[in-house]
């Protein structure tokens, strides 16, 4: 196996000691092939016949260490590194185990190529690989990164045999559930652009990526016999392509070998993961390294070198394969696979181009660590005082943002368009409250490209989507976030190249027009939504189908949706040529005059009339989340320790709301919380605790009959960023919001593993205590977002690492729709983030070090009094703002705008151990609400009981309502 010098990676592995299989074939002296016998003889011996030979020759150090002691900036390989380079500090393999999802292989920012090798874990091997010890199936092409529901991708796995037994190529497994073999222990390394691992039939796969293409290298040990598990074979590689997925969805496909050039090229039908529908998946796969001897395909584990395509091939293992003759002198076969949705002249086309004709293996993974490190270096950091593992933890975070969505630009086969084409939106519904903001600030030319990707795929498929993969509708899971994603763009001046007419038109679509199946996108129960201003328990649908279900979280989510907007409506008011109207430096007469020529491309039920209505409709509709609200709802619960229940009875409390069941009954002092309404009204009880990871976490995903969704009325409860001082006035006050806020957090109802949680560590800033929201982010950092292979507490989904990457670097926390960052003390001594002016520029590109500073503008937040003992593992010293600067000037507030971060500047944070009385806490120095007119609550609050009154008449004896669940 040779080791090439051009990588860093096996740089460090070319130090360690010289093993028999790097020794080339022709320079074996006689006297070393009979010890080496004697050695082989002694080790068949020794071992049991379930180990190979090969497993010891292989040394796993080559590949470096994985697993919970892993850190990339530590142990032989990186070491190697230059210390400055940021990609030492980066481990893939973070949140490959324990639903983390996470994909940890070769490929580039929002690459469509992403290769590593796919493990069979049922449960967890969504992004094909896992840390764990269970077998490898092959080695894939295409995946998503962090996502639920079932494997995603995972097309056209190849598999490789360093021989079959007895010379007999029907000898070696191809099916896949015959072939797949343990990896060697401590063999994984993965790194920007690269991956590999052995294999114990002595098979060492190497991988690296372009955007649309993967090339790999499989080095073999040169011994003219080998050792497997089944016995002693003859060493004459064979490569198989599958035509399976990780799914195992395929309805249809097909496949062709070629003997004399040895491509391969074939196609597949799929199901998405998430979703409905099907999509269309070809590749092209060619070979370098070793000359062809067999050629042939298999269907299940029977192969044949009589027939060299197959067509029309249903589920399961179905593929062709190579058998090669022994590989030239450095016992590697190269393989260069490229992928497409379009077709395989495509595909063929994306590997020739991007890898091109010298195979350089070396090249592409050093370009692909290149585009690595030009896409990171927008944020810069000084780590002195800050442990490795945490440094590891924030570029980590960091590097899993920008994995997905994935850029399938010109890769598009539903329609033809000039437009950016982005997919793997998975979901929104997870990425808009942390990781689409983060790209604003830090690539808002992807953000304004993915943008654009959403509002094409309104005007070729009549709405946004909430979630989206492989081209496919997927499953909506709460409200119409896309809504908030494009808000948050604009109200953070992110304008240029978007159509705004068509993205507005897209919103108001989302807010009046019931589609069909609101299950795939947009939203239901709209009827009752405009009327009431709520989901009724027992809303009878009868414009569209969808999940009964989630009637808390969908609706709080629906008022978010509508009072953002509200805000795109208030904002394109005051910039009418966004709109297709006057300039906005035109004279306010010619602007009003220009919105009101305006007129939305859409049918709406209820004729549309004017901007400035619609922002008053859509205010309102924003403060839906308080009919929700029922002020007597009382948190009980029963105790697991002394319930005699099953879990499910513990969903269903006793009669009412009694507490006089000794035992069995349980409740904070806490009264107030979103609770489920029916058509009349009325308030039936849902637990409170329900959905939490003390009572039944798992009975409420997408099948839930639940009213809510992956959390408990608990945390819904605080889900009104846009009116948060109404909330916290329900809720008893300032202080008794507090100590409820830290109950939720120490009570283990907070789950951190899903993104609605984000913001509660933050809200805390609300009530005038920043400084508990810095104690709490300290608190799941590192123990629940670290740098083991576990190392995130739930599924990724893009977004895991966007938490740590706002509230380790760049000490604020976005909320998501507003113009609002949330302020904490990051945990580092100062972190820069380049100036969206300059990323946003046409020439914007990498910013060399010894630039001179004044062509580049930065927003840099520095921490005075920084402390290496801030380190927020628990057992280090608190940290909290005592005061902070910025641009030289003292500073109240606790929050800031998009201006920071667009125009560049200094935010001074000066820190200390003692939480501060007086930054941050006085009402003005507070994040805003938006409904803080006592009129505005009053009047709503007069609406309410007359309809309330209205629907009981309406509905007297026309439903059976028993109160509870």
């Amino acid at each position: 196996m040779a080791i090439h010098d051009d990588s860093p990676y096996r740089k460090a592995a070319a130090k360690l000691p010289v093993r028999f299989a790097s020794v080339p074939r022709k320079r074996r002296a006689l006297l070393v092939a009979l010890l080496l016998a004697i050695a082989i003889f002694v080790l068949f011996k020794l071992i049991t016949p379930s180990q190979t030979l090969l497993f010891f020759l292989f040394s796993p150090d080559i590949a470096g260490p994985y697993g919970s002691e892993h850190y990339p900036n530590s142990g032989t390989v990186t070491n190697n590194h230059n210390v400055n380079d940021i990609l030492q500090f980066i481990d893939p393999l973070i949140g490959t185990t324990n639903g983390g999802h996470v994909f940890p292989g070769a490929t580039l920012p929002y690459g469509m190529a992403k290769a590593v090798a796919d493990v069979a874990s049922p449960a967890e091997n969504a992004a094909g690989f896992v840390s764990d010890d269970n077998p490898i199936t092959g080695f894939s092409h295409m995946h998503d990164s962090g996502t639920g529901g079932q494997p995603s991708l995972g097309n056209f796995p190849l598999f490789v045999h360093p021989g079959c037994m007895d010379d007999d190529y029907t000898k070696c497994d191809f099916s896949l559930y015959d072939r797949p073999l343990n990896r060697v222990p401590g063999s994984v390394y993965a790194s920007p652009g690269y991956f590999t691992v052995n294999i114990t039939n002595g098979v060492r796969a190497e991988m690296t990526a372009t955007h649309h293409a993967v090339l790999y290298r499989f080095s073999f040990p040169g011994t003219e016999k080998l050792h497997l598990a089944k016995g002693v074979a003859p060493y004459s590689p064979l490569i198989l392509v599958d035509l399976v997925d990780l799914m195992n969805s395929r309805s249809m496909g097909g496949i062709q070998v070629y003997p004399e050039t040895g491509r391969i090229v074939g196609d597949g039908r799929y199901m998405p993961s998430f979703g409905a529908g099907h999509y269309h998946a070809f590749f092209c796969a060619d070979f370098k390294g070793a000359k062809i001897r067999k050629t042939g395909t298999f269907v299940s584990n029977n192969a044949t070198d009589g027939k060299q395509f197959l067509e029309g091939v249903g589920s399961g293992s179905a593929g062709a394969w190579i058998q090669f003759e022994r590989p030239d002198s450095e016992d590697s076969i190269l393989a260069r696979v490229g992928v497409s949705f379009i077709s395989v002249d495509k595909a063929c086309e994306n590997a020739e181009q991007e890898i091109g004709e010298d195979w350089d293996f070396e090249r592409v993974e050093k370009d692909a660590r290149e585009a690595w490190r030009e896409k990171l270096d927008v944020v810069r950091v000084d780590a002195s005082g800050t442990s490795e593992e945490l440094q590891t933890t924030f570029w980590s975070g960091l590097y899993r943002t920008l994995l997905s969505p994935q850029n399938y630009t010109g890769e598009n086969p539903l329609w033809n368009s000039s437009e950016p084409y982005f997919d793997s939106f998975y979901c929104i519904w997870d990425s808009f409250r942390a990781q689409h903001p983060l790209l604003t600030v830090i690539d808002p030319k992807a953000q304004t490209e993915m943008i654009r990707a959403l509002i094409d795929i309104y005007r070729h498929e009549g709405k946004l989507p909430d979630c989206r993969m492989s081209f496919c509708k997927g499953y909506t899971q709460g409200g119409s976030n896309a809504d908030v994603v494009i808000a948050d763009a604009f109200v953070k001046g992110l304008i240029a190249d978007i159509d705004w007419k068509t993205a507005y038109e897209a919103v108001l679509s989302d807010a009046e027009i019931e589609p069909q199946n609101w299950g795939l996108s947009g939203r239901g129960n709209l009827v009752s939504w405009h009327d009431r201003g709520y989901i009724p328990w027992n809303d009878l649908d009868k414009n569209g189908t969808g999940p009964a279900s989630r009637s808390i979280s969908r609706g709080v989510e629906y008022a978010y949706n509508d009072f953002c907007i509200s805000l795109l409506a208030h904002g394109l008011s005051k910039s009418p040529s966004l709109l297709g109207g006057a300039p906005s430096s035109s004279s306010s007469s010619s602007s009003s005059s220009d919105i009101q020529q305006y007129h939305p491309n859409i049918s709406t039920p209820t004729p549309w009339t004017s901007l400035t209505s619609d922002i008053t409709k859509y205010h309102h509709r924003g403060a839906n989340w308080r009919n929700y609200w029922n002020p007597t709802a009382k948190d009980l619960f029963r105790d697991r320790s002394s319930s005699p229940y099953s879990p499910q009875e513990q969903d269903t409390p006793i009669s009412g709301q009694n507490t006089s069941v000794p035992g069995y009954i349980l409740q904070s002092p806490f009264i107030g919380f979103l609770q489920p309404r029916t058509l009349s009204g009325t308030f039936r009880y849902h637990p409170t605790r329900t959905c939490s990871p003390i009572q039944n976490q798992h009975s409420c995903y997408y099948d839930t009959s639940l009213d809510v969704y992956e959390g408990s009325p608990w945390l819904y409860s605080f889900y009104a960023p846009q009116s948060m001082s109404t909330l916290i006035s329900l809720m008893g006050g300032a202080q008794t919001f507090v100590e409820r806020l830290e109950y939720y957090h120490e009570s283990g109802i907070a789950y951190m593993g899903n993104e609605q949680s984000f913001l509660t560590v933050f809200q805390f800033h609300y009530a005038g205590r920043p400084g508990l929201s810095s104690k709490w982010l300290r608190s799941y950092v590192p123990s629940m977002f670290n740098a083991s292979v576990n190392g995130i507490p739930g599924n990724d989904d893009c977004a895991m690492g966007a938490f740590t990457t706002w509230g380790m670097g760049l000490g604020v926390f976005p909320v998501a729709g507003q113009d609002v960052y949330l302020i904490v003390p990051p945990f580092f001594r100062e972190v820069k983030v380049r100036a969206g002016m300059d990323l946003k520029a046409p020439s914007s590109g990498p910013v060399s070090s010894s630039r001179d500073s004044k062509e580049a503008k930065w927003a840099v937040i520095r921490t005075v009094n920084f402390d290496a003992e801030m380190q927020g593992d628990g057992s280090g010293k608190p940290v909290y703002i005592q005061s902070a600067r910025l641009n030289g000037k003292r500073y109240t507030r606790n929050w800031i705008t998009h201006e920071f971060f667009e125009k560049g500047g200094l935010l001074e944070l000066v820190v200390g151990p003692d939480e501060s009385k007086t930054w941050g806490t006085r009402t003005q120095d507070l994040p805003p609400s938006y409904y803080e007119d006592a009129n505005f609550w009053d009047e709503w609050e007069r609406m309410d009981r007359e309809k309330t009154e209205r629907w009981k008449e309406g509905e007297a004896g026309s439903e059976e309502v028993d109160g509870e669940y």
